[in-house]
């Protein structure tokens, strides 16, 4: 039996809560870490990205008596919590409820396995470098190599392997690409700097929710880009975390809930 704080060294080892403070101290924002405290112990646990009323009604379901999201459950600070409003009815129903909930957010980002590792190896980067190192070992964004694949075979595979039909391309579908860069989540302004700084030569950029003065600034610098949903880009290495805390948190069952509504 783990009490919260002997679950959260599970959850610290593959995602250590200190590179959440090191990505705060170059600039980021972040609230991860245990967010909501119900002061028992963790024997059922639900992994979702998010901490929506949905998943409250999975978690119910279950059983369970802890939550862990990817996004922060609390990410900026509130004056108060109704039941009634829609922004803060899931935090009030978590409370309500009795749950524990723990959020592993920028951390679990740039963690060695963790969502951009994942989500650059799941586009075939075997290999890779870091773009922005957050210390010596971990960072945000990756370049991997590609060996000539055309933009259509690309997107193609990319949908595959995602399950997913929301995908958005520019660029013509028989350049041909021979490396790619890859950012989780909204990962737009860090993919610009990148290449606007000669940091990568990527022919193709994949992250989510790129606003079109980024767009167009990439395409006018002759980059392809691929655009996956956030919830569905971020869902692939989220899942692979899931799976590791299960295999070691003995005596503890883990469920998993994936959102089909942002998939």
């Amino acid at each position: 039996m783990y009490n919260t704080q002997s679950f959260m060294q599970i959850l610290d080892k593959h995602a250590p809560l200190s590179l959440s403070q090191k990505m705060i101290e170059k600039g980021s924002y972040d609230n991860s870490g245990l967010l909501i405290n119900n002061g028992k112990p963790v024997s059922k646990v639900l992994f979702t990205l998010d901490l929506s009323l949905q998943a409250l009604k999975v978690a119910k379901r279950y059983g369970c008596d802890t939550i862990v999201t990817h996004h922060p459950a609390i990410y900026s600070p509130i004056s108060s919590i109704d039941a009634e409003n829609g922004d803060t009815a899931v935090i009030y129903g978590a409370i309500n409820s009795g749950y524990s909930v723990i959020s592993m957010h920028l951390n679990l980002d740039v963690a060695k396995g963790g969502i951009d590792d994942c989500l650059c190896k799941a586009l075939g980067g075997v290999s890779y470098k870091i773009l922005e190192y957050t210390d010596e070992l971990h960072g945000y964004g990756r370049e991997f190599n590609l060996g000539g694949i055309t933009l259509q075979k690309f997107t193609a595979n990319v949908k595959k392997t995602f399950g997913t039909r929301k995908v958005i391309v520019y660029g013509g579908k028989n350049t041909v690409l021979n490396k790619g860069a890859s950012f989780c989540g909204g990962g737009s302004s860090h993919a610009l700097k990148m290449v606007e700084n000669s940091k990568t030569d990527a022919d193709v950029i994949v992250t989510s929710d790129m606003p079109h003065h980024v767009i167009k600034a990439l395409v006018e610098r002759g980059k392809c880009i691929v655009l996956l949903p956030h919830y569905t880009a971020e869902n692939y290495g989220f899942k692979k975390y899931f799976e590791k805390i299960k295999r070691e948190a003995k005596g503890v069952e883990c469920f998993y809930f994936e959102d089909r509504r942002f998939v």
